[in-house]
């Protein structure tokens, strides 16, 4: 997996540490060598990959998966035989984190509860952030409508548009949701106003979090 430091280091760990013996049997269950649970993911588990507005990203939480091949027994040793014979690393770890997180939803719900405290982030890839590469895009029509809700009245930011998708919303264990910072900065040098509306409306009615998923959210249901 790499020898990256994640932000959310250490996450995984907590949850595994509070874990009921009995659910840690269950996942040791999907370990052994007979089991196929883990070629396919859970289907009573919320996706891995759900739809997010422009400028969310959603990903594996690497440092997760780093902690799990630590703490789990026999699971370095599933994860050997099942990649790349029966398996691709990311199916992998999708079935992996879907079949655990309805392990522990029936054992212990309450180590799901909350958001994450770390909600932004630098999204990997070398190319365009989701902000750019729909921007580029957008026609001029709604371009200027995503530029009217900067106007100084304009009070569309202040609330998240609800024509579009959560911008956090449930996911496995092991799969991290956060705003890509570059999205955002670059949100701020493109759009007309941007810089202004953040300015008056950050921290004075809304913290740094609800500004960008009011911003994102809205944007995305612009866009359609």
């Amino acid at each position: 997996m790499g020898a990256e430091v994640s932000r959310t280091a250490g996450r995984f760990d907590a949850v595994w540490a509070e874990l009921p013996t009995e659910a840690k049997a269950a996942v040791d269950a999907l370990l052994t060598r007979e089991s196929t649970a883990l070629l396919k993911p859970h289907p009573g588990a919320p996706p891995a990959s759900p739809k997010v507005p422009v400028g969310i990203t959603v990903q594996l939480d690497h440092a997760a998966a780093q902690e799990a091949l630590a703490a789990v027994p026999r699971l370095q040793r599933k994860h050997y035989e099942s990649i790349p014979k029966s398996l691709k690393e990311m199916d992998f770890w999708t079935n992996f984190f879907t079949h655990l997180t309805v392990i522990v939803r029936e054992a212990k719900p309450e180590l799901l509860a909350g958001e994450p405290l770390d909600w932004k982030g630098v999204a990997p890839g070398d190319g365009p952030n989701s902000f750019d590469a729909v921007w580029a895009e957008l026609p001029a029509e709604k371009r200027a409508a995503v530029e009217a809700m900067c106007a100084k009245d304009a009070t569309a930011l202040l609330t998240p548009s609800a024509k579009s998708p959560a911008a956090f919303p449930v996911v496995p264990l092991g799969v991290e949701v956060f705003v890509d910072e570059a999205a955002a900065t670059a949100a701020l040098t493109s759009v007309a106003g941007l810089q202004k509306k953040h300015y008056s409306l950050v921290p004075k009615k809304l913290d740094e979090k609800t500004f960008w998923v009011n911003f994102f959210t809205q944007l995305t249901a612009i866009v359609g």
